[in-house]
């Protein structure tokens, strides 16, 4: 350990360090204009609803003593009608009131009600003028600065007194010489600047005092959250404060740590260099057995087919049983032995295609005439299925043929005597993408779709046998992985050719899909796609690759022979 000073969380702060809690700035100063102006609107609308409640009131009880006034000690010949419009002008203020009893105080429509008030009292007015004969000057007089205070909206009390002393003045023009209506006009004039004066101070101070309201709840609230973010920077300061200290002591023990880690990185540095070594020579023992197998065993076996297929021919009775088991057995033993080197070599990328235009139709019906002995020894018919007369793809032909074969002979192997087999080939424009719900049947294969309109060719392979279990399925593509194993299996094979299967497929960009049920049969379906320039992209590039891995690991070349 070092003797040098140790950081601690009571030294001084190093140079630059800034530790200074900062709040939420305070406004200080008021921006009036800062302020919403819908918030301060529906303020006034409150105000004028404030104010319309007693004023309504007031306007219902003085209609109606004028009422009475006029019934009783008022002997006029209209005193009647006097009497029927101040009660129709008492019902409609009593009305109004009601309303505003059922609606909210910031309600949208207030200003107008304010309006609807004054033109109530306006009918009034007029219609006593043109009873009576007589301007009311008082009425008039009182309506205009009424008008003043109980509307708020500067667009509302323009137009109300605009249209007052326009209405006002058309019908004492009408009723009246212009010289009695000199004296009348100078008071309603006045009082109509007066209401002026009364509506914009009052407005004004409604819109001040709201707005100096808002401004107070905003700085309000400003405070509040500047002193909870004060208080929270100083829990959260007191907190990191004590972090830091734990964070001292962990690091402390984590360098301790950090070290016996590296000691053993460094072991497991050593341990992984080691086994790459051993994985490299295993690998090149592999390949050295793999030359062995396929040059010290097959060329054995060739012989051994060969004079046994001699002595089969050249010998009967018990020699020729002897002959056709050594026969049998050998091509087994050649037959595996070929899987193995296939499968290994697919595994390990050393396998060249050479794509070319081919015709699956065509392809399918020669490997019926390769498989129809086989066939007609088990009692199983062949058929083929096509849905157009040419079906043309980019493929090898012979990763193809060891396709059609592996999966012809399958279901071949795997259906009883009466059974059949079918290969259909097709065309799809929508190919499933969901292994899983291809094998529950909730998507099917479309095989008739136009040549024109499809994009993928569809190969298919169907047969009435034993079938498969849904547990062996999901396994099925594994080496060596067959659902009856043992020495009771009831079918012979090594389980490599699904395996190889699968890995044909993919490596010529197609896709392969099962379904198959226990006592049922299977089918397997390949889609191939048919953008030829796609093909032979992903040919070009598969092989170039692969050849130039295996150039300097295996003797000969692989060829398209080799892979069928």
């Amino acid at each position: 350990m070092s003797d040098a000073h140790e950081p601690s969380v009571w030294d001084d702060p190093p140079a630059g360090a800034d530790f200074t809690i900062r709040l939420p700035e305070v406004p200080r100063q008021v921006d009036l204009d800062a302020v919403d102006p819908e918030s301060v609107d529906a303020a006034l609308r409150a105000v004028v609803h404030d104010s319309l409640l007693p004023v309504t009131t007031g306007l219902s009880v003085l209609f109606m003593l004028n009422m009475v006034l006029h019934l009783i000690f008022v002997s006029m010949p209209y005193a009647a009608y006097i009497s029927f419009l101040a009660a129709a002008t008492a019902v409609g203020a009593l009305l109004l009131r009601l309303y505003l009893r059922t609606v909210a105080p910031d309600y949208r429509g207030m200003h107008a009600v304010s309006g609807l008030v004054g033109g109530v009292v306006l009918v009034h007015t007029i219609l006593t003028q043109v009873i009576t004969g007589n301007v009311p000057l008082t009425q008039v007089t009182l309506l205009v600065v009424g008008a003043g205070v109980i509307i708020m909206s500067r667009r509302w009390f323009a137009g109300f007194l605009g249209l007052t002393l326009t209405v006002w003045f058309i019908i004492s023009v009408v009723s009246f010489p212009l010289t009695e209506l000199v004296i009348p006009a100078i008071s309603i004039g006045a009082a109509g600047a007066f209401s002026t004066m009364i509506h914009v101070i009052r407005r004004r101070t409604n819109v001040r005092a709201e707005q100096l309201r808002l401004v107070s709840e905003s700085q309000k609230q400003a405070l509040r959250e500047a002193l909870e973010a004060e208080e929270r920077q100083r829990e959260s300061l007191a907190r990191s404060e004590q972090t830091l200290r734990e964070t001292m002591e962990d690091l402390q023990s984590a360098k301790s740590t950090l070290e016996r880690r590296e000691e053993e990185l460094s072991d497991t540095v050593s341990a992984l260099t080691d086994a790459k070594k051993e994985a490299e020579e295993s690998s090149r023992i592999k390949s050295a057995m793999l030359a062995n197998m396929s040059h010290e065993v097959r060329t054995p076996l060739t012989a051994i087919i060969g004079f046994s297929e001699v002595l089969e021919e050249e010998t009967d009775g018990q020699s020729e049983h002897f002959a056709s088991l050594i026969l049998k057995s050998s091509r087994r033993l050649m037959e595996t032995l070929d899987s193995v080197l296939k499968l290994s070599r697919l595994e390990a990328g050393k396998v060249q295609l050479d794509q070319k235009p081919l015709d699956l139709v065509e392809e399918a019906r020669a490997m019926i005439l390769e498989q129809s002995n086989r066939a007609d020894a088990a009692g199983v018919q062949l058929e083929v299925e096509a849905f157009s007369d040419r079906c043309m793809c980019m493929l090898d032909h012979g990763a193809l043929q060891r396709i059609l074969r592996n999966l012809v002979g399958n279901a071949i192997k795997f259906t009883d005597e009466g059974g059949g087999v079918t290969i259909r080939i097709g065309h799809s424009a929508h190919p499933p993408t969901d292994p899983d719900a291809v094998r529950s049947g909730a998507q099917v294969h479309v095989l008739d779709d136009p040549p024109e309109r499809a994009s993928h060719a569809v190969l298919q392979v169907t047969d009435n046998g034993i079938g498969m279990s849904a547990s062996f399925q999901e396994k099925m593509f594994e080496a060596f992985h067959q659902e009856s194993q043992g020495l009771s299996r009831s079918h012979e094979g090594s389980g490599l050719g699904l395996s190889i299967t699968q890995r044909l497929v993919q490596l010529m960009n197609g896709d392969i899909y099962v379904r198959s049920d226990k006592g049922e049969g299977t089918t397997f379906t390949l889609y191939f796609a048919l953008d030829a320039r796609v093909s032979r992209r992903s040919s070009t590039a598969n092989g170039t690759s692969q050849t130039d891995s295996a150039t300097d690991e295996v003797p000969e070349t692989e060829e398209v022979e080799s892979i069928a």
